[in-house]
């Protein structure tokens, strides 16, 4: 009876194991294609503004303020606020 249970034990942890690998793997591989879109570069001057910068790469009626934010994130930054030299990616449509 207790080998039975030992048994048991062993292939249930076995099956649990597989399907948990199963599920990084489905996991890993639905992410491996997406990344951030194109992106262009811009080494900033003396006197820019976050808001000044995104104004200048959105239509006149868009709000800058989801561009802000993308910028932000891929450029890697926590702050608005910038200083001369400090590289921006910029996300291209």
């Amino acid at each position: 009876m207790q080998t039975t249970r030992k048994q048991l034990s062993v292939q249930l942890s076995v099956l649990l194991a597989t399907i948990c690998a199963v599920f990084l793997l489905i996991g890993g591989a639905a992410g491996a294609g997406e990344g951030p879109g194109p992106s262009i570069q811009y080494v900033v001057a003396q006197g820019d503004t976050l808001w000044d910068v995104a104004a200048d790469h959105v239509g006149p009626d868009e709000d800058v303020r989801p561009l802000i934010q993308e910028i932000k994130e891929l450029s890697g930054i926590q702050s608005s606020s910038l200083r001369p030299g400090q590289v921006l990616r910029i996300p291209q449509p």
